[in-house]
């Protein structure tokens, strides 16, 4: 059964070959014209004409200087081993001709003339590993950059720049079950900046993402490190704070509320916020500890805005 090189196997070959002064690499077609080859075989042959199109037998003989007769072998006789040599130079080397699905592959290894050219040629081509090889390394770094950045662009709100709802939903999960575990208290602060639309249709929309920013500032501005403050979307925010009980969560609410009436006003127009307070509970889920600080919002906007409500139950009617 004829071996055949794959085409996965000639990308990484010929990545490699581009760069190496040592191995020999040509491609060519079932009619002996060349396809590609390596800068070892291209610097060795005239480049006018370019032997890329040419003939392979112009350039390649066998150590005696006769046409290279097993260049015109059939794959079924593949692969074969042999000695050829580069007709422009004189030098040798020992090959490998392989098919491929559009021809021929021909690999080869030069042939040394004495010991101090063996030498060299190894030197030669461990340099050339190492330099690929760092090479290599610092695509794979710069890579690791930019899948980084990627990641972390998933993960941030561009306008406010702060952490969003995915990036909220992973660290929940991981603060949820720490504080579960531990018995430490979890609290959350839910967000909603009151009457946005009118903000949005009287002063327009960029004036409406200067106050979302402003108030991210302000978040951030008022949160401690291990404090998270998030923009789930729109003019929605959230604050969980870990190793908080509900009285600290409540007391935080009423001075981000203070600080961003004072603060941000446009035209006149005095920004507020109506928030929602609740503690994390024994036995909660990630649903009812989000929704019943959801409830507790919509009892602030409900009850006029512009106030903080804290929540401790999941119970309607209560």
């Amino acid at each position: 059964m004829t071996d055949l090189l794959l085409p996965c196997h000639l990308d990484v070959f010929q990545r490699y070959l581009d760069h190496s002064e040592v191995f020999l690499m040509i491609r060519y077609g079932a009619n002996h014209t060349i396809r590609a080859a390596s800068k070892a075989f291209l610097q060795q042959v005239p480049s006018d004409p370019s032997p890329i199109g040419e003939s392979v037998d112009r350039y390649l003989a066998d150590p005696d200087g006769r046409d290279c007769s097993l260049l015109a072998s059939t794959t079924d006789e593949l692969p074969i081993s042999f000695t050829v040599r580069v007709r422009s130079t004189d030098q040798t080397f020992l090959c490998t001709l392989y098919g491929d699905d559009e021809g021929y592959v021909l690999l080869g290894d030069r042939v040394s003339e004495n010991e101090d050219e063996e030498v060299q040629r190894m030197s030669l081509m461990t340099n050339e590993l190492a330099s690929l090889t760092l090479e290599l390394r610092k695509r794979n770094a710069d890579l690791e950059q930019a899948n980084e950045t990627i990641r972390e662009l998933t993960r941030v709100d561009p306008l406010t720049e702060l952490p969003n709802r995915r990036h909220f939903a992973e660290v929940l999960d991981t603060a949820l079950t720490f504080a579960q575990r531990h018995g430490q208290p979890l609290s959350l602060v839910s967000i909603d900046l009151d009457r946005f639309k009118f903000v949005n249709d009287t002063f327009g929309h960029d004036a409406g993402d200067e106050v979302l920013k402003s108030f991210a500032n302000i978040l951030r501005e008022s949160c401690r490190n291990e404090d998270f403050p998030v923009r789930l979307g729109g003019e929605e925010f959230l604050v969980l704070l870990q190793n908080t009980v509900v009285d600290e969560a409540f007391a935080l609410a009423e001075r981000l509320r203070d600080k961003l009436a004072e603060s941000i006003i446009l035209k006149g127009h005095t920004i507020t916020a109506s928030m929602g307070v609740t503690q994390l509970l024994e036995n909660d889920t990630y649903f009812n500890f989000m929704k019943r600080a959801d409830m507790a919002l919509y009892e602030a906007k409900s009850g006029g805005r512009n106030k903080s409500v804290v929540r401790m139950t999941n119970d309607p009617q209560v």
